[in-house]
């Protein structure tokens, strides 16, 4: 993940990443702990909700408090249903957030029933709405702006109607009011916080691994990542699919005398250009470039034939040797020599990481020996040898 502050920018109004891309990522590492989150939290607000029916069957006995009770058990029967649909659903997070929702609004609407029926009580009633705005709020997984329309709009359909039914005093109003009101500000003020901090955390988390697996100078994985089981993991999905595979192994030509002539800072400028170079030429996101140490780099091409590697090969070779860099007074130039190495698994299925490393490292030196400023390829054999 490249560290591009544009992509970390966090949208006010929906307290998600602005970058779709990265409000994804979000979502897909905490899938777990947003549905583990959703199990605890609807069964428990659906058994403090089926529970407040108590109080309605002793304030108007069984008969009277059937329709209330019906309305209190409604919402928790939907969000057990509910979360049977997230467990299988093939989107969990967005079946999530559609589950909390509905329940949300089906638990907000069923309580203006029950205010409804017990007009007198209508002080309790605020009481108990204010903490449903706060559940809302913080306690049920979902998207900010959806709970914050929820809490916010059921709390001003409660003001509205407790001013209809004419329940209390214009005093006893304007505190339940304000009551009503402060929860919901407090309540919103907190969602957008915890969503703000939430997904700052993932992304300093984020900066901290790429960090890890990436080398500064260049912006290329480093050998670190690689030795991670990055290529063992590309070679199991090649043999997997019985897929191509292809390793193009590179290294700076003459890189040694730049050094001693123009100084390190000339070199370190030559290896972030040509790193530059051949990131713009591959495939982000599918090929993965990694500085092998020094000079060196490796290029790793899942689904690529032989031809294709070797035409990659050309065309960055090509164009690193045309190009002239502008150091101070100076101007720097050099070429690169290339070991191109590629295995069909359907065929080569016992060709380890180490073999193609290898073979591509003893093709690289084959073109430095050969005058450098070249390519050279072989294919390797279902019995790990290079084809004649």
């Amino acid at each position: 993940m490249p560290n591009d502050p544009g992509t970390a920018s966090i949208a006010r109004l929906r307290g998600e990443f602005a970058c779709a891309t990265t409000e994804v990522g979000f979502l897909h590492q905490n899938t777990a702990t947003i549905l583990r989150d959703l199990h605890r939290s609807v069964l428990l607000c659906s058994l403090c909700y089926a529970l407040f029916g108590i109080a309605d069957v002793l304030a108007l006995g069984l008969p009277g408090a059937l329709v209330p009770l019906l309305s209190r058990l409604f919402p928790p029967l939907v969000a057990i249903v509910g979360l049977r649909y997230v467990s299988r659903a093939a989107a969990p997070i967005k079946a999530a957030y559609r589950s909390s929702s509905i329940t949300s609004l089906l638990a907000m609407t069923s309580y203006l029933v029950v205010v409804c029926y017990r007009p007198h009580d209508i002080l309790l009633h605020g009481m108990a709405m204010s903490l449903m705005a706060v559940a809302v709020l913080l306690f049920l997984p979902n998207r900010a702006l959806t709970a914050v329309m929820i809490a916010t709009g059921a709390s001003f359909l409660f003001m509205l109607l407790a001013w209809h039914l004419d329940a209390t005093d214009a005093q006893s109003f304007g505190a339940m009011t304000m009551m009503l009101v402060f929860a919901n500000v407090f309540g919103v003020i907190a969602c957008y916080r915890h969503a703000r901090l939430w997904r700052e955390q993932y992304w300093a988390q984020q900066v901290l691994q790429n960090l890890s697996v990436r080398d500064p100078l260049t912006g290329c994985y480093n050998r670190r990542h690689l030795n991670a089981a990055l290529l063992d993991g590309e070679i199991a999905r090649a043999r997997r699919y019985s897929l191509n595979l292809s390793l193009i192994m590179c290294d700076l030509d003459g890189f040694k005398a730049i050094n001693d002539t123009h100084g390190h800072h000339a070199g370190d400028e030559l290896l972030r250009s040509f790193a530059t170079l051949v990131l713009s030429m591959t495939r982000d996101a599918v090929d993965t470039v990694v500085r092998y140490g020094g000079e060196e780099f490796l290029i790793i091409l899942p689904e690529t034939p032989l031809d294709g590697a070797v035409e990659l090969a050309e065309r960055v070779r090509a164009t690193f040797a045309g190009q002239r860099l502008r150091l101070d007074a100076a101007t720097l130039s050099t070429s690169a020599s290339f070991g191109v190495v590629s295995a069909d698994f359907s065929t080569a299925r016992s060709v380890t990481p180490q073999a193609m490393i290898a073979a591509a490292d003893e093709l690289m030196y084959d073109a430095k020996r050969g005058g450098r400023n070249q390519v050279c390829s072989h294919q390797l054999t279902p019995h790990l040898g290079l084809a004649a």
